[in-house]
């Protein structure tokens, strides 16, 4: 049953590196390829004994006299596994420079630039009550009033909410259809709506009067209404600004396909022993606990929140978390040879400015405040493997 918290947890949620696969999907479904072949260390909080602390003397926090830091020693991997960002295992590089790539091209639709003009039309739509019309259809634009009784005592009430009968959007809706302006349906039912999280699997009664019938009254649309609504004087600027704004997601979401496409390349040319079924497991954990956090803070079981988001089965869900934990395994490993290989180093200059970088990408208040948040050696490590991620794919061929 489709619920009124959807829409926004689709737009709040999962911006996670990596829950998904290597293709798309259209229609309602979240994009499962947004982080896949990204590069980078997993910096995942405070200080934790992942890793040995660097000797203070050696921690300058200003990175002067670091002269060129050295690449971390992937020949002596840690003892445990469980760390997928640390992972234990060894490749045999294939060729990862100037490797070549189908283009991805980058296109925005008519309809998707329609669809982002007619949501600003039906957010500023007005309801105007149709005359001659007493009894509610499936269909209508209904405004309610209604209550909510667990147990016999009331723990909601709601006043002139505006629904679409049969969007399924409330538990009551079913049962609205015959029924009569002023009327109250009293309904008994499993409550379902997560709007009522802490109520969901009981059994509820809904007290719901109808108001009013109605029909929307959608804007027109106008110069003088864009210049009212948004920050533009024009319908024309505005429809450009969402075209130009859509073009710039496409493209990169391109490059990012471009990307893993030349990762899975260098994957299948290059020969891997050891990889620890522990490193990839810790990258299903962590994604299944990513996803608890929203299944808890919406009230609804895990199983429910991957069918809604992804539309496919738990076990779907798992298989495809797994495939992309061996990715990420991989990546890493081929990441660390390629700093060994290339003979990448870093210098003052590049730690710094690094540095400097992921504290304002990461809203850290400076870059200070990431080094007493992070081992030392866990940010050179990070930014190495973005060095060694950078040449690769700078130096990809597509075409």
């Amino acid at each position: 049953m489709k619920k009124k918290w959807l829409a926004v947890l689709l737009c709040t949620c999962l911006a996670f590196a990596g829950c998904g696969s290597s293709g798309e999907e259209e229609g309602e479904e979240v994009s499962k390829n947004d982080g896949k072949g990204q590069s980078g260390s997993l910096l995942s909080g405070n200080k934790a004994p992942t890793s040995t602390p660097v000797d203070s003397e050696n921690d300058s926090q200003d990175g002067a006299g670091l002269g060129d830091l050295d690449v971390p020693d992937i020949n002596n991997p840690a003892e445990e596994t469980g760390a997928y960002w640390r992972p234990q295992g060894s490749v045999v590089l294939g060729q990862y420079i100037g490797v070549s790539v189908s283009e991805e091209k980058a296109e925005v639709s008519d309809e998707s630039v329609q669809s982002e003009i007619d949501y600003l039309l039906e957010q500023n739509s007005e309801p105007r009550a149709i005359e001659g019309r007493n009894i509610v259809e499936k269909g209508d634009y209904v405004c309610v009033d209604y209550t909510l009784w667990i147990n016999g005592e009331q723990v909601d009430e709601i006043t002139e909410e505006y629904l679409t009968v049969g969007d399924d959007y409330y538990d009551f809706e079913e049962s609205l259809p015959g029924a009569y302006i002023g009327e109250s349906k009293t309904t008994e039912c499993e409550v379902e709506d997560y709007a009522h999280s802490e109520y969901i699997g009981q059994t509820g009664t809904y007290i719901v009067q109808i108001k009013s019938i109605n029909e929307r009254i959608v804007p027109e649309l106008t110069d003088a209404f864009i210049a009212e609504k948004t920050d533009f004087e024009t319908v024309e600027a505005y429809r450009q600004d969402i075209y130009d704004t859509l073009l710039e997601e496409a493209k990169e979401q391109a490059r990012s396909r471009e990307r893993v496409a030349a990762f899975e390349k260098i994957m299948e040319d290059s020969t891997f022993t050891g990889i620890s079924d522990a490193d990839v497991q810790s990258y299903v954990d962590e994604t299944v606990a990513y996803h608890e956090q929203y299944a808890a803070m919406w009230g609804t079981e895990l199983e429910q929140l991957v069918s809604l988001i992804y539309g496919e089965t738990y076990e779907e869900f798992l298989a495809v978390a797994k495939e992309d934990g061996e990715y990420a395994v991989k990546q890493y490993l081929i990441l660390d040879a390629v700093i060994e290989d290339a003979g990448i180093k870093l210098t003052d200059e590049e730690y710094d400015k690094a540095l400097a970088e992921y504290a304002a990408e990461n809203d850290f208040a400076s870059a200070e405040e990431v080094e007493d948040t992070y081992y030392k050696e866990d940010l050179v490590e990070q930014f190495l493997r973005d060095k060694a991620y950078d040449m690769i794919v700078e130096s990809m061929i597509v075409g």
